[in-house]
């Protein structure tokens, strides 16, 4: 069912935001700008990380006058808005509307690459991307009735983004900030067009009996090339493939479902984090550990604590 601007927009917005306490190593993985060094009217933040291990999760908060608008190039993200779950994938965009309270579920920032640009919508008549009064109205309308809040990006949307930070970073003239403003319109436009299409395509025949196959070898962990072999593609274009169609290269996918049994396992009585490494096909229980906390954010001992 489609929104209208008025749902979108809580008449009374509570502010939840708590601080988001990082350490160096995340921080070191962000590049973010704010309204004053951007110097773009309404473009009020622009980030990525790139993370290559999973951080503390993101707290409750709620932004009053503004739309975030994320895309998620790589990896898996849970998030969650008024105590509805979504579960992100690589290629995923994903809207918190203003006033709206989210955060990650409880669940970490996770190992991948998140992009994200924060749009300062209030009061209604300010300007846009150095758009017209007129022009900026029309877009503040059309942001705010987007139909879907989690769906497919279309294609090309890392690229454009890359170009975007690109453009940011060179902190040049008003001419290079009108050029990066073009640049989130278009972002923007994409936006609008996948939310409307609202899709999330699944897998191809070949991709999904891979999965199949990953999935019923649980305690041996498949070889790029055998997999690429049972669905008769080389290794180059089955990750290819794997990657578009997945969001993961397949040897991360493989480890993220191994940690979701290992975290079954774990939860059993008397089950022991080196028993489990062993079941899994880990080389090693410190391997284990490592790989378990790259992707949790915590190590399986932690886990079972809690």
């Amino acid at each position: 069912m489609s929104r209208s601007t008025k749902s979108n927009t809580p008449k009374s917005a509570r502010l939840l935001n708590a601080p988001h306490v990082m350490t160096p190593e995340q921080q070191a993985r962000r590049f973010e700008r704010f309204e004053r060094e951007i110097g773009i009217p309404g473009l009020a933040e622009i980030g990525r990380y790139r993370y290559a291990s999973a951080y503390g999760g993101l707290r409750l908060r709620a932004h009053p006058d503004g739309l975030e608008v994320c895309f998620l190039a790589r990896g898996r993200q849970t998030y969650r808005v008024n105590n509805q779950v979504y579960r992100l994938r690589g290629g995923d965009q994903y809207l918190v509307f203003p006033g709206e309270p989210h955060d990650s579920a409880g669940m970490p920032e996770e190992k991948g690459v998140l992009f994200w640009i924060f749009l300062k919508l209030q009061p209604a008549g300010r300007s846009l991307l150095f758009l017209d009064p007129t022009a900026s109205r029309a877009l503040r309308r059309a942001l705010l009735a987007m139909p879907s809040r989690h769906f497919a990006a279309e294609p090309g949307t890392r690229e454009l983004l890359d170009e975007l930070f690109a453009a940011l970073e060179r902190r040049g003239s008003r001419l290079d900030r009108l050029g990066a403003a073009a640049l989130v319109l278009r972002y923007l436009f994409a936006t609008l067009r996948a939310s409307h299409r609202n899709r999330r395509a699944g897998p191809s025949a070949r991709i999904q009996r891979s999965l199949e196959h990953i999935a019923a070898q649980v305690g041996e962990l498949p070889s790029v090339p055998q997999l690429a072999r049972l669905v008769r593609l080389s290794p180059s274009r089955f990750k290819a493939r794997f990657r578009e169609e997945v969001g993961l290269p397949p040897r991360e996918h493989v480890l993220r479902q191994k940690l979701a049994v290992a975290q079954g396992w774990l939860r059993r009585p008397g089950a022991t984090v080196t028993g489990v490494a062993h079941d899994l096909g880990f080389s090693s229980s410190q391997y284990f550990a490592t790989v378990f906390r790259r992707f949790t954010g915590q190590t399986p001992t932690e886990f079972q604590g809690r």
